[in-house]
């Protein structure tokens, strides 16, 4: 199973650390594996084109894989093997082993936590209504798409995601006939001295105070993973009109059983770190 990880071509010169912990793959798979998916991708806009919601301009449509799983659909597709191995153990520590020197300075009692428990039975398993409660951490792989967009939008605007996530995944699946334009994934910083104000579900209000720290362009066979904090604001730029959806797949580790030992924690260190900083005048 390891084969079809989609870390196989990770490579740290496209880690990062600053404004939040983040990487980008370039080209995750070699043309075959890659083609593959492609092609049984259509499956999923089959899927998705039953949505009376597939008409709307630009907005996500994904399937979770618990409905993955219970659909027979999918059953005979690479995409079965991708869905598994992406919210496995296996690869849930391999993210942990990625991100582990930074994981040590934002978020240590996670650490200490995989390390004791990765071995019990409750300590990961697909996330349902059921396993949020009865298991540590719980993961999805979500194939997806943001539907045609009719004029000019953005699918989503600067801001957070749930602080019950610890790492969020994309990998584009670009179409071939895809001429448009943006759709990329931003990261943002804060310029000097200037904190985030947030409205509705964790959206930056002031965006004036935000800078793009980095640009990653929505190409195929490409990969983008962060670890969720506080100050993991980002963004998807406007997308030109097309008829083409944008093809994307979400991967993500939450944890609900220690969900406030994640942001809480991060802000307890952060407020101590400036306390110690203006004690000795930096």
């Amino acid at each position: 199973m390891n084969k079809i990880s989609i870390l196989k071509n990770f490579d740290k010169k496209n880690y990062f650390s600053y404004p939040f912990p983040f990487f980008y793959i370039d080209k995750a798979y070699d043309e075959k594996t890659y083609e593959y998916l492609k092609k049984d991708y259509t499956l999923f806009h089959k899927y998705f084109k039953k949505n009376s919601k597939y008409e709307l301009n630009n907005i996500r449509l994904q399937i979770s894989t618990e409905e993955f799983y219970n659909s027979r659909l999918f059953n005979n597709s690479i995409w079965k093997d991708f869905v598994q191995f992406h919210t496995s153990k296996t690869f849930f520590l391999q993210l942990i082993d990625i991100f582990s020197e930074d994981m040590k300075k934002i978020y240590p009692k996670i650490l200490d936590i995989v390390d004791k428990n990765k071995s019990n039975e409750d300590f990961l398993n697909i996330r349902n209504k059921r396993n949020i409660k009865e298991f540590q951490f719980v993961a999805d792989c979500q194939p997806g798409i943001n539907t045609p967009s009719l004029y000019k939008s953005s699918v989503r605007q600067s801001h957070l995601d749930n602080s019950a996530e610890l790492f969020a995944g994309l990998f584009y699946l670009r179409d071939d006939l895809d001429a448009s334009t943006g759709g990329n994934m931003q990261v943002m910083e804060m310029k000097k001295n200037k904190k985030a104000v947030f409205h509705q579900k964790s959206l930056v209000r002031n965006h004036s105070d935000l800078n793009i720290f980095k640009e990653i362009k929505y190409e195929k066979n490409k990969v983008i993973f962060f670890m969720n904090t506080i100050n993991s604001i980002h963004s998807v730029s406007p997308r030109s009109a097309t008829s083409v959806p944008r093809n994307l797949t979400n991967i993500i580790f939450e944890t609900y059983d220690i969900k406030n030992r994640l942001f809480s924690e991060y802000k307890k260190r952060q407020n101590l770190l400036s306390k110690i900083r203006n004690l000795i005048g930096i």
